[in-house]
């Protein structure tokens, strides 16, 4: 289940690995391990991350390695079937990635408009980088970190995935002026397993963008605040959380929104722009008709310039060294009746 593909002058190979091939690859020394991001700071080089042995355990998608040159920026969009015949339950991601990520976001494919692709193929830069193409297609699982991410959700917690069901792995690397890649970019991501009798509620997500900012030379501290309502059926249980925006940000924080009381406590704060906190076992409690509040603080050098024809402001865009991001992850459960949520 393996294709090569060509873009830009390099060859990256893309398989959905669903048992292991031969002896397991031992780990990278000097790597974290478990509940990663401890010591990612390190140049990562190089990744490894053994997939489940049997496809009773899981699977693994996988993004060989692919050189990135100087001065060059790529999103990526890779497409996988989930290749089981019946539904399956995933409790538990471990993520494998070399020093450049700028952000790693699997997605659940629904309505296509002009971004779309078989099993095995990508889309490289174009239609990957116009999130209109994915505005209702809910988040599974992302990472903003280098080296080893494990995600383990609460005990009986899972992601249910339907027999064929399409996801798109998106990756975004840079070897720009904000962020380099030494050496060159890889993926792994495995999906492990629990048995469908262990399962007392699925996992819904919520990916939130607030498209409404701009910044330019010399704001201080210049916040943009906004919502994202997802506990439409029920009350839910946030149990992890992560921000995202580019090298002006400089605070990023959520907190509970109840539609009656308005915005509550907060339980996310990250002032890291290339390595977020990605924040889990929160245990935070949203009513019926609630969400989040989530804001991002930015600050801009006088010297700094993003767009020359808008007075070198920076606005809403995935180019890390002329654009800016205000992104949330949300992870809760139980998940919804009718569908997970994006706030664009």
């Amino acid at each position: 289940m393996t294709k090569l593909l060509s873009y830009f002058g390099y060859l990256v190979c893309v398989s959905l690995v669903l048992q292991g091939c031969g002896p397991a690859p031992k780990p990278s020394q000097g790597q974290p391990g478990a509940d990663a991001g401890t010591d990612q700071r390190d140049p990562v080089l190089d990744v490894t991350l053994a997939p489940p042995a049997t496809p009773e355990q899981g699977f693994q998608l996988a993004i060989p390695p692919f050189d990135l040159m100087p001065g060059e920026e790529v999103q990526q969009c890779f497409f996988f079937t989930v290749n089981y015949d019946t539904p399956i339950f995933i409790n538990h991601f471990e993520i494998a990635q070399t020093t450049g990520t700028h952000h790693m976001n699997i997605f659940r494919v629904r309505t296509v408009k002009l971004l779309d692709g078989a099993d095995g193929e990508s889309v490289a830069n174009g239609e990957c980088w116009k999130p209109a193409n994915w505005s209702d297609w809910p988040l599974v699982v992302n990472s903003q970190n280098e080296g080893h991410v494990d995600v383990q959700l609460p005990e009986g917690v899972a992601h249910r995935f339907e027999p064929g069901e399409k996801l798109m792995l998106q990756t975004h690397y840079v070897n720009a002026t904000t962020q380099k890649t030494p050496g060159a970019g890889k993926i792994l991501v495995n999906f492990n397993r629990i048995d469908a009798t262990s399962v007392q509620a699925e996992l819904g997500t919520a990916f939130a963008t607030n498209q409404n900012i701009r910044i330019c030379p010399g704001d201080v501290e210049r916040r943009f605040e906004t919502t994202c309502r997802f506990a439409q059926d029920n009350p839910v249980t946030i149990f992890g959380a992560n921000g995202h925006f580019h090298s002006r940000g400089r605070l990023f924080t959520m907190a509970v929104f109840d539609q009656t009381l308005g915005t509550g406590q907060q339980f996310y704060e990250n002032t890291a722009w290339d390595e977020p906190v990605f924040e889990r076992n929160i245990g935070v409690s949203v009513p019926m008709g609630g969400g989040i509040t989530y804001a991002c603080e930015y600050t801009v050098l006088s010297t700094e310039c993003g767009d020359p024809n808008d007075g070198c402001c920076f606005t809403f865009g995935g180019h890390v060294d002329a654009q800016e991001h205000c992104n949330a992850f949300v992870y809760y459960y139980p998940r919804n009746a009718a569908t997970d949520v994006n706030c664009f």
